[in-house]
């Protein structure tokens, strides 16, 4: 809480996720919020949204396979073939939010307005 009526709610989801699921995060978490300390409206003052960048290095691998085969008493065949990999790094996005909300209660702010979220109706909505 920035004040008695004004927070910062962050969600940060993982490379599985998407920025909609981190939304109703952040959405639900508001209205949580604002319905514990006595608010019925919440309006959104700032929004950041995007993607982390992770890294995950993938190690090299080399693998071997063959055949014997063995003719006379001291004759042997061999055949190989090894195959390798190169080490490699793949980006995983993980996508967050930061919202900063403005709590009010009825009648200090027109509902309906974009940007305006009714605490009960988000709640009610996700069967809370």
């Amino acid at each position: 809480m920035l004040d008695e009526r004004t927070a910062i709610i962050s969600g940060k989801g993982s490379s599985f996720d998407d920025l909609a699921k981190v939304t109703h995060k952040v959405f639900m978490e508001a209205a949580t919020t604002g319905q514990q300390r006595g608010f019925q409206y919440f309006q959104i003052l700032d929004d950041k949204q995007g993607y982390r960048p992770t890294y995950v290095q993938n190690a090299a691998t080399t693998s071997t396979s063959g055949t014997m085969t063995r003719t006379g008493r001291h004759s042997t065949y061999y055949n190989e073939t090894t195959t390798s990999t190169p080490a490699s790094v793949t980006r995983l996005d993980k996508p967050m939010k930061e919202t900063v909300v403005r709590f009010c209660k009825t009648g200090e702010i027109t509902p309906g307005q974009p940007g305006v979220w009714s605490v009960q109706s988000i709640l009610a909505a996700n069967g809370s």
